[in-house]
């Protein structure tokens, strides 16, 4: 929903002020899906705003739930289409949203790249991922958000800074700054901006090696943004806002998983104590490159341990209905 076109309209029509401010609480509250149901509204204005207006920027077309995941398939109005991933941790929920509809970078173990780039989202189209799945689950509520769906969050970068506001503000979800998580793929201008914004949202860098001929084999965009850059704006990042960096590193077999591999990357993420690495089991795609074996995993895993560093292994959620890390690609 365009809160502002709302504002607007009411003035247009010399509703009073506090009319928009009780259509605004409800909209966030979760719990009213369409205009018909807020009932606190005279019934000529709800019949003006569902004429006028959709309550949702968003509308679902498929959805798919195993093991505690939830994923949709949301139809935008040009007919585009996204996915959005619920996880439902018991003691919180965490929703994976989109940022773009495809992606430019065309990372070799993400399917969303093989889509391509079609457009960037608006704030309004991020925001209704997290207000659809409040509707959905009233009166339970989303209390984590990672900017992990589809897309390069960075490369949207206007429209995130919008879209994060309303998420954080007390006059829209409420959702603590440190609640909320970005991860970029490393575009480095964009992560000097967000450093300068000093704030606690969470950032974390999808990595997968540090060195930069295997990076930019997996990761095109490493051929513009090279690791030895990458690594100063990560410095620069902890030393200027002294919050911790999340490293996101999945292995891959015969790419990134030798016993090179692991003494490089322990020897990175040992230049600063607040350098934190998330090791992530690679989650398959059509014709996408292949996990690291159980076996050369524990190996990794096992150098990663006995060298003191901080790390944890993720869990993976809905691999079976592609809804887990790099599996999204509109279908």
């Amino acid at each position: 929903m365009d809160l502002s076109k709302i504002e607007a309209f009411l003035k247009e029509k010399n509703f009073p002020d506090y009319r928009f401010k009780q259509i605004r609480k409800n909209y966030f509250s979760g719990r009213f899906p369409s205009f018909e149901l807020m009932t606190d509204l005279p019934l000529n204005l709800r019949g003006l705003l569902s004429q006028n207006f959709s309550f949702l920027s968003i509308k679902p077309d498929k959805d798919s739930t195993t093991d505690g995941t939830q994923k949709v398939l949301l139809k935008l109005s040009d007919h585009q289409k996204i996915e959005s991933v619920l996880m439902d941790y018991e003691d919180w929920l965490t929703v994976c949203i989109s940022s773009q509809v495809g992606c430019p970078l065309n990372c070799a173990f993400c399917a969303t790249g093989k889509m391509g780039f079609k457009r960037n989202l608006s704030a309004e189209e991020m925001v209704d991922q997290i207000i659809y799945w409040n509707n959905k689950l009233f009166p339970r509520y989303i209390g984590r958000v990672v900017f992990m769906g589809m897309g390069e969050p960075f490369l949207n970068w206007d429209n995130l800074i919008s879209a994060i506001k309303i998420i954080n503000s007390k006059d829209g979800l409420g959702i603590g700054a440190r609640k909320i998580s970005i991860s970029t793929a490393g575009i480095i201008d964009r992560i000097y901006d967000f450093t300068n914004l000093n704030t606690e949202i969470n950032l974390a860098i999808s990595l997968h090696s540090v060195n930069q001929r295997i990076r930019q084999q997996i990761m095109p965009v490493a051929q513009k943004y090279p690791f030895d850059d990458l690594k100063k704006a990560c410095l620069n990042y902890v030393q200027t806002t002294r919050r911790q960096l999340f490293f996101e590193y999945a292995l891959m077999k015969d790419i990134n998983d030798s016993p090179k591999d692991a003494k490089d990357l322990i020897n990175f993420i040992r230049q600063d104590r607040l350098f934190y690495l998330n090791l992530i089991p690679l989650n398959p795609t059509e014709d996408g490159v292949i996990p690291a074996d159980k076996k050369t995993m524990g190996v990794f895993v096992s150098e990663l341990a006995k060298s003191g560093i901080n790390f944890s292994i993720r869990k993976t959620f809905g691999q079976s209905i592609d809804a887990a890390c790099g599996q999204l690609a509109g279908r």
